[in-house]
């Protein structure tokens, strides 16, 4: 198992936000986490990414015990993507995903072409190529997104996390982003809010009040009676011309 929580939970003061979480993440999967507002998708991931230090548990990577690693060694290993992440407006578009090399560059090992092209290709799959010389603060929330997301990818992790990466992005761009995330040769770990996205994954975890419910295949996870526990809706499968298979949601009635 290439990432693992061992019981994870984190609280502030006496209120618990994630509660004895554990789970492990198989090489090269695309694991899913849904669940409602304040179910803790964003604090989990950020206990993942090492953001947060847990006040329970341990994460593991490889084996090893994430408090034991430098923040190297997890930046040489692992990317986060946040829901809302904060850059400095001064910035181009080249220079905030040229930050994404940062853990692999030292004195020993300085900016090498290899690096640049790292750093455009990373541009072009999130269909940025073009627009280097641009501003930060002249971009859309779609296109910063973009970019925090060539920023990740230029980091060329093992492990890639994301929360909710299709937040501000067109219905055009949401497709694409899903689509290389799983196309990569990386493990993922995604906060989704659409739970037809979520069954595109490999496998989906239910988070609920700061705990994991259940997780497993989408087939075996997101059953009706769950959705209607868990999302206070009412659902019906339906199978689209090619065969592929949606929610359609109404309120209970």
């Amino acid at each position: 198992m290439i990432l693992e929580a061992q019981d994870l939970g984190w609280q502030v003061r006496a209120v618990r936000i994630v509660e004895s979480v554990s789970f492990q993440v198989r090489k090269g999967e695309t694991l899913g986490l849904i669940g409602p507002n304040g179910s803790g998708k964003s604090t989990l991931l950020k206990l993942l990414a090492g953001i947060l230090s847990p006040s329970s548990g341990e994460v593991h990577i490889n084996g090893n015990p994430m408090g034991r690693m430098n923040r190297r060694e997890i930046g040489q290993t692992l990317a986060f993507v946040e829901q809302q992440s904060d850059t400095s407006e001064r910035l181009t578009v080249r220079d905030a995903v040229e930050l994404g090399r940062t853990a692999w560059l030292s004195a020993l090992q300085p900016w090498s072409e290899k690096d640049d092209c790292i750093v455009a290709q990373s541009l072009v799959r999130v269909d940025m190529a073009g627009m280097e010389k641009r501003s930060w603060h002249t971009l859309s929330g779609g296109e910063r997104q973009r970019v925090h997301i060539a920023r990740a990818l230029a980091q060329q992790p093992e492990i890639l996390l994301l929360d909710e990466p299709t937040n501000h992005l067109d219905i055009q761009h949401q497709i694409s982003i899903l689509r290389l995330v799983k196309a990569l040769a990386v493990t993922s770990v995604i906060a989704l809010h659409d739970l037809n996205q979520a069954m595109a994954c490999d496998r989906v975890g239910v988070m609920s009040k700061g705990r994991l419910l259940t997780i497993g295949s989408p087939s075996e996870v997101l059953t009706l009676d769950l959705i209607r526990d868990v999302f206070g809706v009412s659902a019906r499968f339906l199978t689209d011309t090619d065969g592929s298979s949606f929610i359609r949601f109404q309120p209970i009635q």
